[in-house]
């Protein structure tokens, strides 16, 4: 229901804000290891700037790969009813909304913290039409109140914050959400929340405009991400990878021996000078007691050996692909790719399916904002998803010539299942068969697009097992 001023107020102040300041420390820790600002690792006592120098080259941002080699798999490329080759009308927003890039932020945040915002308001564009809109909002700077926050799709109320200066006082600038009205105000840090009520903005939707994206929700609303469960994982890899450096800094040297040779006067070893052996030099001692021996150096290979351990541990529990991480590949056959690759599809696939509900709710918002009735009440839309996997032309028309030979399936449908084809190609494509532009236009507009398919994940052109 609508707020009141001195209810929204009263809202921030002594529920929302302290929540969302709650969580901050955990949603930092998050944000510092998806990056490259990690926990340093374990030092001696009174450790020498070398040591400190050390740690720094010793971060590798394994848990922001980890996420990538999900995140760039997801791209929503349209928005149709079951059996529909168009777009449904509310794609025109998110096209107009700049969604195509926006979406990518909107997964990373959810794939990292666990969940994520997109938001949708009344606008005006730039011809003065009111026009819905869309973005997306980071965890750390959003939070919601629910009724079932396993099971409701529209919160009760949201609060968006960021921080500013205002006459030179660190300040919140923040914005409640309730299902009639977004509300202004400023809270003076400093003053233990003092809220200053700003304005109140009319949405009139009926409904709180947040969307909630869950990497992983579960019945008792938890979302946890791909990083905070993995940094364990991740501390030790870079704990091995500093003791390595250390190791080879200091211990990866052959030291050599003299044991029983008298000890130099003051004179005498003032014009000592190191000795400095040559291929041929011989070393004699006048004293048969005298022995020359050496001490061995750490061997640096069972610290390699943990570290790659560790690595398959991380690539096991996050279903990354093994060749992702370690960088290696030695021959393998399509199989043996498709079979590394089949535990991150799968992962993919089901927040494909988180996803995709979030974006369609957003979607549907849109609608309703722009007075579009019958698509708000429309449940039938579905996003596409855009097919990323690295496949050969050849071996893609095969398996589509196959399909549409053996089991019917109409070539019009298989258009959108060829490599680097978006929408827009498959309504060219269309186009030009309609106009009788001919079979060969329709196939060099193939090899372009094939032609400009980066491959997906990370690292694929390294060597690997």
């Amino acid at each position: 229901m609508a707020l009141s001023q001195s209810d929204a107020q009263g809202l921030v102040r002594d529920g929302l804000l302290p929540e969302l300041e709650s969580r901050k420390p955990r949603l930092d820790m998050i944000d510092r290891w998806s990056r490259w600002e990690h926990d340093r690792p374990h030092m001696p006592a009174h450790a020498t700037p070398e040591y400190t120098q050390l740690t720094n080259h010793a971060f590798t941002p394994w848990l922001g790969l980890v996420t990538s080699s999900i995140a760039q798999t997801l791209y929503v490329d349209g928005y149709r009813r079951e059996n529909d080759t168009e777009n449904m009308a509310a794609w025109r927003w998110w096209q107009q909304n700049h969604m195509d890039t926006k979406q990518h932020g909107i997964h990373r945040a959810a794939l990292n913290y666990g969940y994520s915002f997109g938001v949708g308001m009344p606008g005006i564009d730039p011809d003065g039409n009111s026009v819905p809109v869309l973005r997306g909002v980071s965890p750390r700077r959003m939070v919601c109140e629910w009724e079932d926050e396993a099971a409701d799709e529209w919160p009760l109320h949201a609060l968006e914050t960021m921080p500013v200066k205002r006459g030179g006082v660190e300040m919140w600038r923040v914005w409640l959400y309730d299902d009639e009205f977004r509300h202004e105000m400023y809270i003076d840090q400093s003053e233990g929340f003092r809220v200053e009520y700003i304005g109140v903005v009319r949405h009139g939707l009926g409904l709180c405009p947040v969307v909630r994206y869950t990497n992983m929700l579960d019945l008792e609303g938890r979302s946890p991400g791909e990083v905070e469960p993995n940094i364990p994982i991740a501390a030790r890899i870079n704990q091995t990878s500093f003791d390595r450096l250390v190791v080879q800094r200091f211990a990866s040297w052959i030291v050599r021996t003299i044991a029983g040779m008298a000890q130099p006067s003051t004179e005498e070893a003032a014009n000592l000078k190191k000795l400095q052996l040559k291929v041929e030099d011989l070393l004699v001692a006048e004293d048969p007691d005298t022995k020359f021996g050496s001490l061995p150096a750490t061997p640096l290979e069972p610290f390699i050996k943990a570290k790659d351990s560790d690595i398959r541990d991380l690539a096991a529990v996050t279903q990354t692909p093994p060749h992702y991480l370690l960088g290696q590949m030695a021959n393998l056959s399509a199989e043996a790719l498709t079979a590394a690759e089949t535990g991150r599809n799968l992962k993919a696939g089901e927040r494909k399916s988180s996803f995709g509900e979030s974006h369609e709710s957003l979607l549907r918002l849109s609608a309703r904002i722009a007075g579009d009735d019958a698509g708000w009440r429309d449940m039938s839309g579905q996003v596409q998803w855009r097919d990323v996997e690295s496949r050969s032309l050849a071996q893609s028309a095969d398996a589509l010539g196959k399909l549409a030979q053996q089991l019917s399936v109409p070539v019009e449908l298989l258009w959108e299942k060829i490599p680097g084809w978006n929408q827009t190609d498959v309504e060219r494509a269309k186009t030009m068969v309609e106009n009788g532009d001919g079979i060969q236009a329709l196939l060099d507009a193939m090899s372009q697009a094939q032609a400009s398919v980066s491959a997906p994940g990370p690292d694929e052109s390294a060597e690997a097992l």
